[in-house]
């Protein structure tokens, strides 16, 4: 027993030392890459350079995530660390190594580019890649003087208690100060690469929600927005010391919806041992459980405030000036940095002496004070001396209309986009060069913004009067025309959200908006699925007050249905649009906010009567397809067979309604096991084939119905349906291949020709090998299923290969797909016999499985626990896990020999007999 401890002990250290080496090699090339990459100007890159550094950076921080995910899933289970072989810490050492070598031959780091900037660079079917990757670092800030004593005394005080806070007014310096931290010498050898500086000031605190809050963080740290994102970002927390710079932190300290869970999830994170947080904000509230240390940012001394000054305004910049330095003036502003950069501004852009800047700034505090603004503050005069210039004033009004659009955006504006978005405005992108200069804007990666002081007096002085902007129009018309193309709403989601939410609640344009609404949020649920805050809004629309135009057709309704038809179309497209909202947040795992959004979805469409209710049946089996993809047939039945009863009793029911439903409820059938289920389900699918077109729909529905005919004896049907499928297959559909190929090999297993079966997967596999994305959920789960089959064929060397990237790149976002490669995972190593691992991953899918509310694969896990729990000889555990595995079966409303009517890499062999005893009242389970 000692020995054996002994021996667990130096597998656990070996194991430990062996992934920590390889994040280390990990993290060493990454910030190889960038140091050779940094300090250069931006120039043009061949298309081999781009690609082969983009593909190293993201094959290593694959790497290294998974890696880091592993190490820190092994944390709760020492019996995982000691019977970790080596097998999975090679292949990732050779997989890092066949990187480096493919770079190696591609081409030679010999620029000096910024490894940011050479990203921004790639071409567009590069940048749509799924890989994510985590935030590069902003640079220190250029110009910085007077505080150096604050940055080290930020970092003393980081490195002793982990926690501080910048407080201070707006436009202080306190986002310098905390980048001029992030880059300095010895935070960076103590963080290394995992200094993250996650911003705030670009998203409006009306719009900040918890789920906001951390998909802001898990954008920074390169993580997707997952079911269950406040754990990922907990356990990608936990693997080594970060450091987190929240800056604008009074965004969401202060937000309306959601503050306090806020604060109780930054006490979280800062409760780790291997986290240290920085914030900068204006109030001096704070999460209240770090013990936070508080550094009241002031503004800056006399001697620095003149050095500030002149390194703008300076000899070189207007050689023909005085350059006295105006103390009074800058006294004036109380010497606070950002005014200073502002003034200093506006006198090189309008070649000003010191004399004209100090009138100039007197004449624009008088004017607001005549105004009646009261006590101006030294911001607010220095932004309007700016605006009033005569380099901005001989511009005309479309500077100060661009100034105000920047403002009302909080992403701001993408810069190549300035003339897609403005057409017909000659001087806009003069107009974003000059406010630039002016240090009004500035470049944050590819969009012009601004500073949050700066934005915050726009939005409060000028953009009271935004509906008044000629140029809103344009950004409306914009983003309406591209609500669904990914690549924009990829970019621009945030900016786009913003303008649908302030735009929906014009009466004439209610219908409009809400039905781009619904387009934007399908295409973010494809391309960028987050948290949104557009519900509050659209519950709150009043359709009464809709004054929208009506077609000519429709006014010919107006005399049957009077005013209350503007009020029905309102409500139509209001309904429809909080029913994309349910989905998006079913989907990203707001359980109940989508029971919430969907519940107030059905009570507006069931307000509209007998108008709405083509679209309440349309929802109904939408949800009932969500329901049946999660294996919960008892509920989609219900919701079938509800709308089923509504669609019977309209006047003419829809024929393709009524087909999907029939076909829907046939499924459920299928599913359960009905004895007479398989001739109405290949009725129902012929009808159904009429209305879905696309054949990559229809396979796996003749597939899964011959899987379950095999599984019954029914060697005949099961044929059919595979011949079915394979005619409809489409010769240019990698898809349709696969599945039908699957389908086939699985019929020649179960005629005995296994030499057959065994060459078809082959060449399955060989296409999906072929697939140049790796990422797409369709080809990990075709991948995992595969190397099942590898397994029980007894190659379990091969499976593992396969099985790891699989289940790496499926667990990006987590759904039914990563859901299904994990449980095969654990069948691989339930196969192979190595059941500590077989536990950790069948335990891992059950969670999961709760998460995404998924039943059939968490009963099977739960099963697969249980036999692993038999070979241990721990037979209370086991029936513990197959009394859950029989609950579970009637919560899906089938019966226990219908658990696996599915491909056999999803069944245990023989062996594992113990979900067999059980249910046959061995005695070994009786209590």
């Amino acid at each position: 027993m000692i020995s054996g401890r002994s021996h667990l002990a130096q597998n656990v250290l070996a194991n430990q030392n062996g992934f920590q080496e390889l994040a280390e090699q990990c993290q060493m090339v990454s910030l190889v890459v960038y140091r050779a990459t940094s300090g250069m100007q931006e120039h043009k890159l061949n298309h081999t350079l781009k690609r082969a550094l983009y593909n190293l950076k993201s094959s290593v921080d694959d790497i290294l995530r998974a890696v880091e995910a592993k190490t820190k899933k092994n944390g709760g289970s020492k019996i995982f660390h000691a019977t970790l072989d080596q097998e999975t810490i090679l292949f990732w050492k050779n997989e890092l190594g066949r990187v480096l070598n493919l770079f190696n031959t591609e081409v030679n780091i010999s620029t000096n580019l910024k490894l940011h900037e050479l990203l921004a660079l790639l071409p567009s079917n590069l940048e749509k890649s799924d890989t994510l990757l985590p935030e590069v670092p902003p640079a220190p800030p250029k110009i910085f003087v007077g505080r150096d004593d604050l940055v080290r005394s930020t970092i003393q005080r980081l490195l002793q208690c982990r926690y501080v806070a910048l407080i201070g007014p707006g436009g202080i310096g306190k986002s310098s100060i905390a980048r001029a931290v992030l880059n300095d010498k010895t935070v960076a050898a103590k963080f290394h690469e995992r200094r993250f500086f996650i911003r705030y000031d670009n998203v409006d605190a009306t719009q900040i929600t918890f789920e906001m809050f951390l998909n802001q963080i898990a954008r920074a740290l390169g993580l997707p927005t997952s079911v269950n994102a406040f754990n990922l970002i907990h356990r990608t927390l936990l693997s080594s010391e970060i450091l987190l710079v929240l800056d604008n932190a009074e965004s969401f300290l202060d937000a309306a919806v959601g503050a306090s869970r806020i604060a109780d999830a930054i006490d979280g994170f800062g409760a780790r041992p291997t986290v240290t947080i920085l914030l900068t904000t204006r109030t001096t509230v704070l999460p209240p459980n770090l013990g936070w240390f508080r550094l009241q940012v002031p503004a800056l001394e006399e001697g620095a405030a003149c050095e500030a000054f002149k390194l703008i305004y300076s000899p070189s910049s207007t050689p023909s000036m005085n350059h006295s330095i105006p103390v009074k003036l800058l006294s004036a502003l109380d010497f606070h940095p950002l005014s200073i950069n502002l003034l200093a501004q506006v006198a090189v852009q309008n070649n000003w002496s010191t004399q004209d800047l100090v009138d100039a700034w007197g004449r624009q505090r008088l004017a607001l004070l005549k105004a009646g603004d009261g006590k101006v503050q030294s911001i607010a005069v220095t932004i309007e001396t700016s605006l009033q210039s005569p380099s901005i004033i001989e511009i005309g009004d479309t500077i100060r209309h661009l100034l105000q659009i920047l403002a009302f955006l909080p992403q701001g504006i993408r810069k190549k986009q300035l003339t897609t978005i403005f057409p017909g405005v000659s001087n806009i992108e003069s107009c974003a060069d000059i406010l630039c200069r002016h240090s009004l804007a500035y470049l944050n990666g590819s969009f012009i913004a601004l500073l949050a002081p700066i934005r915050l007096y726009i939005s409060e002085h000028d953009n009271v009067h935004i509906l008044e902007n000629p140029l809103l129009e344009k950004v409306r018309q914009y983003y309406a025309a591209h609500v669904d193309e990914e690549e924009v709403v990829c970019q621009d989601d945030v900016n786009m959200e913003h303008v649908f939410s302030h735009w929906v609640v014009d009466p004439k344009c209610m219908v409009h908006v809400l039905k781009l609404i619904s387009d934007f949020v399908y295409t973010l649920l494809d391309c960028r699925p987050r948290p949104i805050s557009l519900c509050p809004v659209i519950n709150a629309l009043d359709p009464q007050k809709s004054r929208h135009d009506i077609s000519w057709i429709d006014s010919l309704k107006v005399f049957r249905f009077g005013q209350s038809l503007r009020k029905l179309q309102v409500s139509l497209e209001k309904g429809s649009c909080l029913f994309a909202i349910s989905t998006l947040l079913r989907w990203i795992g707001q359980k109940a906010e989508a029971k919430e959004t969907f519940a107030n979805a059905q009570e507006v469409l069931l307000e509209t009567r007998k108008h709405g209710r083509a679209r309440l049946i349309g929802v109904d089996w939408a949800v009932a397809l969500i329901y049946i993809e999660q294996s919960n047939y008892q509920a989609a039945e219900k919701l079938l067979r509800t709308a089923l009863k509504r669609l019977s009793d309209t006047f003419r029911p829809n024929r393709d309604l009524q087909v999907l439903l029939r076909f829907g409820l046939a499924q459920i059938k299928m599913f359960k096991g009905d004895p007479h289920a398989s001739e109405d389900f290949f009725e129902a699918l012929l009808a159904y084939r009429t209305v879905v077109e696309d054949p990559n729909v229809v396979i796996p529905c003749y597939c899964e119905a011959g899987y379950a005919q095999l599984h019954d004896g029914h060697l005949d049907t099961a044929k059919r349906y595979f011949e079915e499928a394979k005619a409809i297959v489409d010769e240019d559909s990698i898809e349709g291949s696969v599945m039908s190929l699957l389908g086939s090999a699985e019929m020649a297993d179960y005629e005995g020709d296994h030499t057959e079966a065994k060459l078809l997967r082959a060449q399955a596999l060989e296409i999906i090998q072929k697939m140049p994305d790796h990422t797409v959920a369709f080809v990990n789960e075709m991948t995992a299923i595969l190397a099942g089959y590898l397994a029980m064929e007894g190659d379990a060397g091969e499976a593992r290969k396969l099985i790891i990237p699989a289940v790496a790149n499926a667990s990006k976002y987590p759904s039914q797909h990563a859901v299904r490669c994990k449980y095969i995972a654990g069948m691989i190593y339930l196969i192979d016999r190595d059941f500590d691992k077989a536990r950790n991953h069948f335990q891992e899918t059950v969670e999961e499985c709760v998460s995404v509310e998924e039943l059939r694969i968490r009963a099977l896990s739960e099963r697969a626990l249980g036999e692993v729990a038999v070979v241990e000889g721990d037979l209370s555990v086991a029936k513990k896990r197959f009394e859950v595995t029989t609950d579970l079966c009637k919560e899906m409303g089938i019966q226990k020999e219908c658990l696996y009517r599915n491909l056999k890499c999803y069944i245990p062999n023989d062996t594992f007999n113990g979900w067999k005893l059980y249910q046959e009242g061995n005695v070994a389970f009786r209590d």
